[in-house]
């Protein structure tokens, strides 16, 4: 059964209510299944999450853990390109062929890289591979089989120290800015159009250094990935309190740095999940830290 129109928007005003005057959250466990599967299973519950890797989103373990009331996500990193194979799965979403996939091209075709090297792709706005990959998250809103994708790196700037963004002239950052939120604006379209209830997060925030060019960005997601900011940070504390998308599914994501900062960030008001997995701890979900709490936003 889906809610209707006035169960969702009374949820919209609790939320909204309780992110504006610190009431206690109701955050959940997330967890991150980068490389397997174990302890999936103890996210099988309403809302708990799981968050998919590249390469492992059929396994079963996730289709059992959303039967029982988990949300589980699609991860996917449209903004770089691996330059080697890594799956058939991944492969798949770089449109069947790593070579075939469009690069930034500035300052010259191919020269712009993250973290680890791999090549950013061609975020203009209304690039090939920007539809491309609306097409393959449009995919899997018809196929029901997940509830939603986490999009790795996408937001306002990059961030990262390969990627060097305070030497790129304005004109280009303006581009990047502009295809990241054109991708999201696509999506959300595409989700309120077929299955309104599918979950859209992205793993950056809506901000850039320069201006508020980014923030556009925010109203067509249902929120964001706080990635080890410690929950002393002012500036994300106040981050996660941010409104979001109007479909009324608000979902911000902690990853937090230990199991004592995953506690203290889900006392933050806006908070959905929370996950204790520290940098390097992604292969598989940890045991959840804190209780389940039932959103009641989405299906029932």
């Amino acid at each position: 059964m889906i809610r209707t129109h006035a169960m969702r928007a009374a949820c919209t005003l609790f939320l909204s209510f309780s992110i504006g005057t610190g009431v206690a959250n109701a955050a959940n466990p997330l967890g991150l299944a980068w490389k397997t599967t174990q302890n999936v299973e103890l996210y099988a519950k309403p809302t708990g999450m799981v968050v998919t890797g590249r390469c492992n989103a059929a396994d079963p373990k996730f289709a059992a853990a959303r039967a029982k009331g988990a949300e589980v996500l699609v991860y996917l990193d449209p903004i770089e390109r691996p330059d080697n194979y890594v799956c058939a799965p991944d492969a798949k979403f770089f449109m069947g062929d790593y070579g075939r996939v469009p690069l930034w091209p500035y300052p010259s075709y191919g020269h712009r890289i993250e973290d680890g090297g791999q090549h950013l792709t061609d975020m203009r706005p209304g690039s090939a591979w920007i539809l491309s990959v609306v097409k393959y998250v449009e995919t899997l809103m018809r196929e029901r089989k997940v509830d939603g994708v986490f999009l790795d790196v996408v937001g306002g700037q990059l961030w990262s120290s390969n990627a060097n963004w305070s030497s790129w002239p304005m004109s280009e950052k303006n581009a990047w800015t502009d295809g990241n939120i054109d991708l999201v604006r696509r999506i959300d379209a595409k989700r309120r159009a077929i299955n309104p209830f599918f979950i859209v997060v992205t793993n950056h925030v809506w901000h850039r250094r320069e201006d508020s060019r980014a923030v556009a960005g925010e109203q067509y997601v249902d929120g964001v990935v706080l990635e080890h900011h410690a929950a002393s940070s002012a500036w994300h504390r106040a981050y996660a309190g941010r409104k979001f998308s109007n479909l009324g599914q608000r979902r911000v994501l902690i990853i937090a740095n230990d199991t004592a900062d995953a506690k203290a960030w889900a006392k933050v008001p806006g908070v959905t999940h929370v996950s204790n997995q520290g940098p390097g701890q992604y292969k598989y979900p940890n045991v959840p830290v804190i209780p389940f709490n039932y959103l009641g936003d989405r299906e029932d």
